[in-house]
This record gives structure tokens, sequence and C-alpha cells, in this order.
């Protein structure tokens, strides 16, 4: 690839059926034995994880593993026949590990794990066959290493994607495989070029109501072209409040007590709720901005302790909240789609109209409306999102018009 080049890397999970699930917990067991192996070895080097994790890995290597000298390692790995890549990967996770545990503690002392349950990320000669249906995983049966064939169920994978190491995870009944996959972008052009080269953005302003967001699309000088509510919020927290008063039905009738695990359904049923429609409507977002062909998107940013203030007063299930999710989400679909996310700080974005700069006399946070002492009124949110959009080009080195 040009080094011009940027990329994105998402994990895509994908459901996994195959005729010997016990074959893939031994071989999860197994990995787990050689990586508390390297872990109890690095921890009693810990020099060693000063090298970098090249360098760190090839130095446990050498410690364990025979070399062309045929002379025996200080440390002999105690087990025969471990494929080297499958060895590999699990060095890497108890490097990881290691160097985890020790940077701890430094701040808060404790105890070393004392098992590790990380999952088996299967390299390159671990696998092979490997599509959107299938795979072909090579796995420890307790007594050796077969290749086994496994269905996969779930999305296909982009066509010009690069598909790296995946890895096999147990969810309650349920195998899956996890697939980091690279999507490359060919532009990486920064902010002020984009700006200074008069392209579009779209400057976002989250809300509290039955709007999730208001979107306003301008040039590089400023001039509006389009203006985009996404709505659904009313329709989000209503289905939030009659999960929850299942959730408080249940609890009246266990004697109104907390119980371990009570209800987890319920909460997994609101946990999966917001990642729908944050996922919903940051694809919306991204569905708009391509058909307008915008180049940046410009998100509010505020001080911590305004938004920890605002987050609990709105509550952890209303739309103001999801607005967390909708961000985190926005950053990694905008950029496999070239398009930038950045954040600028929203002080006084409320405070001045958008059409004439005269302070905002009056503003009403149920109607979402504002007047400003000229007479101008419309939507406090589209205004904020307007003054969010000036700022940022102005920011930039823009004049805006």
């Amino acid at each position: 690839m040009p080094s011009n080049t940027g990329y994105s890397i998402t994990t895509r999970r994908l459901r996994l059926c195959c005729g010997h699930p016990e074959w893939l917990r031994k071989t999860q067991d197994f990995y787990n034995e050689i990586e508390s192996f390297y872990y109890d070895l690095l921890l009693a080097h810990e020099e060693l994880g000063e090298l970098g994790s090249q360098k760190t890995l090839r130095a446990l290597e050498v410690l364990t593993i025979m070399g062309r000298d045929k002379q025996v390692p200080q440390n002999p790995l105690p087990w025969e026949k471990v494929p080297l890549y499958f060895r590999r990967a699990a060095i890497n996770s108890a490097i990881a590990a290691a160097k985890s545990h020790i940077s701890r503690q430094k701040s808060i002392p404790g105890r070393k794990a004392e098992k590790l349950h990380s999952a088996v990320t299967y390299y390159k000669g671990m696998y092979r066959d490997f599509s959107h249906k299938e795979i072909t995983l090579k796995v420890w049966t307790g007594e050796q290493w077969k290749w086994m064939r496994c269905r996969l169920y779930g999305r296909e994978f982009p066509a010009e994607a690069e598909l790296m190491s995946p890895s096999v995870t147990f969810e309650k009944k349920y195998l899956m495989l996890h697939v980091p996959v690279k999507e490359f972008t060919a532009d990486t052009a920064t902010v002020k070029q984009r700006i200074q080269e008069g392209r579009k953005i779209c400057a976002i302003q989250f809300t509290n109501g039955d709007v999730f967001a208001v979107g306003t699309v301008c040039d590089g000088t400023g001039k509006e072209t389009d203006v985009k509510f996404w709505g659904g919020g009313k329709e989000y927290t209503h289905r939030c409040d009659q999960i929850r008063k299942k959730i408080e039905k249940a609890r009246k009738s266990l004697g109104g007590e907390k119980q371990p695990g009570e209800n987890r359904k319920y909460w997994m049923h609101l946990k999966h709720l917001s990642e729908h429609y944050a996922h919903e409507i940051s694809s919306q977002i991204i569905g708009f901005c391509l058909e307008k062909q915008v180049s940046l998107i410009v998100l509010p940013k505020y001080k911590k302790e305004y938004t920890d203030y605002v987050m609990i007063g709105s509550g952890n299930w209303s739309t103001m909240h999801l607005s967390f999710r909708i961000r985190s989400n926005l950053s990694y679909k905008a950029w496999k789609n070239g398009i930038l996310v950045i954040e600028t700080y929203a002080k006084g974005i409320s405070e001045t109209c958008s059409v004439c700069g005269a302070p905002v006399k009056t503003a009403n946070r149920k109607t979402d409306e504002y007047t400003c002492e000229n007479g101008h009124r419309g939507s406090r949110s589209l205004n904020s999102a307007r003054n969010l959009s000036h700022k940022c080009i102005l920011q930039f080195g823009k004049q805006v018009v």
C-alpha cells in the first residue's frame, strides 16, 4: 500500500459451528498453560519487558527453545511439538499480560494472576481456507494436532479489506470467531488541508429530546448548504422505560432487595437496545455525510465537570447519554469512508445567534427554541451546531461569510 494511505481496524464477530467444540476448549486450555508459563518467566526476568515486544519474544524463545547449536535452554518448554505460531501467539499474550501486571504494580501493588484466560489467537499457519462462510483451524485434541473445518455465520467481509489473525471466544452456549478487519482509505488529508481546500463540513449537536442529533452542512467559507435532524429519541426512551419498569416489578417481587445477577436478561436487553440505536443513528449520520460529500464532522467538546453534570442530570438511558456511544461509533465509521471526526470546544456556541451574532435573549429547553436580541428565533440545537461550524472554520484560518 502507498505510504500516504490510511487504514482503520474493526473487529467482526461471526458465529462459529464445528463438529468437535470440545477440541476448541482443549486448545484454549493448552494455549493458556503455555501463556502462563511465559507469563511467570517474564515476571522472573522483568528486564526483558523493556526490550520491545519483538525483542522480548525472541529473548523468551532463547530461554526456552533449543536452537541450532542443540544446547539445552535455561528454562526448557515442558511441552513437545508445540506449533511455532501457536507458541508465539501465546508468548505475545503472556507479554501483554505481564506488562499490564508490572504497570499496575507501580501504582497499585497486588498479586499476579493465578490463571490466564486469553482467547486463542490463530496466526497464519494455524488456519487456512478462510472466508466469511468457513475456516479450517489447527486444534489440539488432547493427544494430537488436527485440522478441523468450521462453519461461519455472519456478514461478508469487505472486498478490499485485509483479514488479520482471528481468535475464538466462548460466549455462553455460542462459539464466536473475532476477526480484526483492516480497511484502507486513500484520503489522509489533515483537517486544515480539508478546510482550506473548501471541502464541506458537518457540525453535529446532540440533544436530550426526541431528536438525537442536529447536523448542519456548510462549505469551507461557512455557507450553509444542508440541515438534518435525526429523530427517534422518544421511541428510544419509551422502550428503555418499559424495560426498566419490568426490572422494578421483578425487584419488588423479590422483596425490594438487590440480588446477585437479578434481571440479567432485562439489563442485557437495555444494553443491546442502546447499542442498536447508537449503531443506527451513527450509520444514518455517515450516510447523510456521504450523500452530501462531507469531508469533516465536527463534534462539540465540553469540560469533564460539565459533561459529568449533564449526564447525571439526563440519566443513563436518555438520548443525551446515548451520544457517548454515537460519538464512539462515528469515529471509526467515518474514517473508513475517508471522513475525519474532530472535537471543537463548545464554549459560547449557545450564547449567541448564528444569524446575526447578537446575544441570545431567551432559551426554552423544553421546546428547544431560542430568541436573540434582534428578534431571530429558531432551534437552539441547530443554532449551536451552526455556531460550532463557524468556530471550527475560524479556528483553522478561514473567514466565515
